[in-house]
Order: C-alpha cells, then structure tokens, then sequence
C-alpha cells in the first residue's frame, strides 16, 4: 500500500510539473479524465451539484472528480514547485476553489477543466504560502506533510 501511495504522489508530481512546463509556445497536453471535461459541461454540473445543496451527499457525489483532480493537482504542484508549501492556502474547502474554476470556465467556455485547474494555480501563485507553518492551526486537519 506504501508503494502505490509513493507511486500516486510521483504521478501526481509529474503531471503538476508539466502543467508548469510548456513547449516553446506556451502551450502544453491536458491527459484524459476530468482534466479534459469541457468548460460548459463542468459548469453544468456545477449548478446541478449546487441544487443539490453544498455539502449534502449528491453534491458530494456530482463533484467528487473534480475535486479530486483539484486536489491532486495542488499536491503534485506543492511538491513541484520551489518556495512553495501550499498554493492554496487560505482555502480549508474544495468549494471556493472549484467556485473560482466555475467562474473562469465561464468565461473561456471553449476550454476544459484542466486548463481552468492551471488557471487557478496561476492566478494563486503570487498568493501561496512559501514555507510550512511552524504549528499548524488547531482547527487544520491536514496531514503532515511527507518529508
């Protein structure tokens, strides 16, 4: 179970680096799963989920792979990334990151998930925690971080 653990985090590493890498032109591959979902569909099922009741099981159920992507992807990029600990650090929920994904997708309504996902990252780097906290908050439940 370890080894799959460390292989997961190493995937997720390297497709977090790449997201930061590009071709010479600035572009670069989104892979299949959600990260290829279209921007109109994800805002589609972002306004079911909500009918639904933020928090309740079904919209649990109906963002559940969003969220994961969202939060693998800042795990990979956290370790990826230099001077970075956390690249959305005052976010304790999915919602508000997946909310600002929502509101950028429907602007660009001819991207995909995974672009707005680089998007965020983009548009919070400026705002990332640089370093581990010396005590974490009583209120976090996050684990500690693997050394």
């Amino acid at each position: 179970m370890q080894r799959l653990f460390q292989v997961v985090i190493l995937g997720l590493a390297v497709i977090a680096g790449s997201a930061q890498a590009s071709d010479t032109g600035g572009g670069f591959f989104i892979a299949g799963g959600v990260g290829g979902v279209t921007c109109p569909n994800f805002v589609s099922v972002m306004e079911r989920a909500r009918l639904d009741g933020i928090g309740s099981a079904a919209y649990a159920n109906e963002t559940q792979g969003f969220t994961m992507y969202l939060l693998g992807f800042e795990t990979g990029y956290n370790m990826a990334e230099p001077h970075t600990y956390d690249v959305f650090p005052n976010e304790s929920t999915a919602y508000p990151l997946l909310n600002w994904v929502e509101n950028w997708c429907r602007v660009h309504p001819t991207a995909h998930f995974g672009e707005a996902v680089v998007a965020l990252a983009k548009h919070s780097y400026p705002m990332r925690q640089q370093i581990q906290p010396a005590e974490p908050a009583a209120s976090n439940t996050s684990p500690k971080p693997v050394r």
